[in-house]
């Protein structure tokens, strides 16, 4: 517990400080920001820097000691400024602070964990970002950045207990930021309702650690940026307009970089362009920094694969000749088999004619239909509590009320989208969490109207109370269950955990799993190894 614990402050603490930087001496923001805000900002601040390191040198320790160093410094410089601005409300820190590391010490691991998520991190920490690593193995291919921050958050000799920390950070500081401006607030607000059935989604449904893997992390990254457009754009102040878009973009462009099938979340930034074009079309050269993460994904996916956007197999440069085409449709069209529930069918047809025209659609849903029961159903909870919590009246007019129209235009391209690519796709329930967030927030800015003078904010507390212990009691029965025993190596050794390290041509690299995964790289594609300058290249 006491690594754990100085873990977490640590991690914080770079995060606050990257944050704080980046909004104060790089952007020049005068907005005031809340302890939360500013350290989710600087998450995404890291992962974007993190991304650029690595296409240069490893992820080592050395990274992460030198920006202690250096933020350190900061900090001693600035301390006055640092702490006169510092607005934290010490008691949901501390409360939140308890799930959230409850959830830390009582959780397993991510299945995904023995398919390529550890791996892919060790990788990270000992070379930098490795051409053609689609050869190693596909989904490497996909090069998730929140894996790459996991390489750059974490001390090699507690790697496996840092992952906890990082993911046990992020609901943290999410959960931070609603709470904070549902209690810290000057004044009620409309879009607290929302805000409410967000806090209490993330406190019902992401319970364990072990369920954390890039999906949730993003979906979380999703919640922060619904509350970033809800608490800025609602009524912007021109002034702040050109940064307060800059740091939707550059979330929106983070979340997306962890999983392509969050795609449709680029809208808020479209949305909001088209919106205020007039205004942000002037020049201003704080748009520079909008480039470098749009670069960064174009990199990383052409350098892991020659492809632009992988598994699309069309996109593909071929002419690179670590371009991998065929690994990206294969990776397409088996994560397509698996995810619409192949394994579990027993009929006649084949692979290919199974995931044509919605022939697997019975499978699936007899294999999800306790999964999609028990999202509705909490959600539909949700839906009731906050109805009747906050008082809300069904409108009168569906236009002109309740929350704007450019924020309801935008949660419903997100969900048509999303819906598209779910079908289409990608039928797995654990990874469109947002989709369901994203229908919610639309329910309750298109359907019901708020009177914020109405709402009994002790009722209110006492659902929140009930969801924070819900959460809390299921982390402490696991604690009790592992006799207070936190041991990341015991449970990984439990499964059986082999970690490999393999040499193509003197070049080293990681592949570790414990049982076999879905999808793996074929044992019958030759690999090939050759050094460019400073890069490893696999064709």
């Amino acid at each position: 517990m006491i690594i754990i614990f100085f873990h977490s402050l640590l991690f914080i603490y770079i995060l606050y400080l990257n944050g704080f930087i980046f909004l104060k001496n790089i952007l020049k923001i005068k907005e005031s920001y809340n302890f939360y805000e500013i350290s989710l900002i600087g998450l995404v601040v890291i992962i974007i820097i993190a991304q650029f390191l690595n296409f240069f040198i490893p992820l080592s320790d050395n990274l992460l000691i030198f920006n202690i160093i250096l933020v350190t410094f900061y900090f001693l410089y600035f301390k006055k400024i640092l702490l006169k601005s510092l607005n934290i409300n010490f008691k949901i820190f501390l409360l939140l602070g308890l799930v959230s590391l409850s959830n830390i010490y009582g959780s397993g691991y991510s299945d995904d964990i023995n398919h390529y998520h550890y791996s892919y991190i060790a990788n990270t920490d000992v070379s930098n970002f490795i051409w053609g690593s689609s050869f190693l193995h596909p989904l490497y291919g996909t090069a998730p950045s929140w894996l790459t921050v996991h390489s750059y958050l974490n001390f090699d000799q507690f790697r496996l207990q840092d992952i906890h920390v990082l993911n046990g950070m992020i609901f943290f500081l999410v959960l931070g930021c609603l709470f904070s401006e549902l209690y810290s607030s000057n004044k009620k607000k409309i879009y607290f309702p929302v805000l409410f059935s967000i806090i209490m989604f993330v406190l019902l449904k992401y319970t364990r650690l072990k369920e954390f893997g890039i999906d949730r992390p993003s979906t979380l990254l999703f919640c922060f940026l619904l509350f970033y457009y809800l608490k800025f754009f609602l009524e912007p102040l021109k002034e702040q307009i050109i940064k307060n878009f800059i740091i939707i973009t550059l979330v929106s462009l983070t979340i997306f970089s962890i999983k392509v099938i969050y795609l449709p979340v680029l809208f808020f930034p479209l949305v909001i362009f088209f919106k205020n074009r007039l205004i942000l079309l002037k020049k201003d050269f704080s748009y520079l920094i909008i480039l470098l993460p749009i670069l960064l994904i174009l990199m990383k996916n052409l350098l892991s694969s020659g492809c632009l956007i992988f598994p699309l197999a069309s996109s593909c440069i071929e002419y690179l000749y670590w371009s991998n085409p065929v690994g990206a449709k294969d990776l397409s069209i088996s994560a397509e088999i698996f995810n619409k529930s192949w394994h579990s069918y027993t009929g006649i047809f084949s692979e290919k004619d199974f995931i044509q025209n919605f022939n697997w659609f019975n499978t699936w849903f007899l294999r999800v239909k306790v999964e999609i029961l028990e999202l509705f159903l909490t959600s539909f909870l949700i839906i009731l509590i906050t109805f009747f919590s906050f008082k809300l009246k069904f409108k009168k007019s569906f236009l002109n009320e309740g929350l704007t129209k450019d924020f309801r235009i935008i949660l419903l391209l997100i969900i048509i989208l999303s819906l598209l690519i779910f079908f289409l796709k990608n039928p797995v329930i654990r990874m469109n969490h947002f989709l369901a967030i994203s229908l919610m927030t639309f329910i309750f800015s298109s359907i019901f109207t708020f009177n914020i003078e109405k709402y009994n904010k002790n009722f209110i507390t006492v659902f929140l109370i009930i969801g924070l212990i819900f959460n809390l009691s299921k982390n402490l029965q696991r604690i009790s269950k592992n006799d207070f025993i936190n041991n990341p190596y015991l449970m990984i050794n439990e499964k059986v955990f082999k970690q490999e390290k393999k040499s193509i041509d003197g070049f080293t690299y990681y592949v570790g799993w414990y049982g076999e995964a879905p999808i793996a790289a074929s044992p019958l594609v030759r690999k090939n190894y050759k050094k460019i300058l400073i890069f490893d290249v696999l064709y």
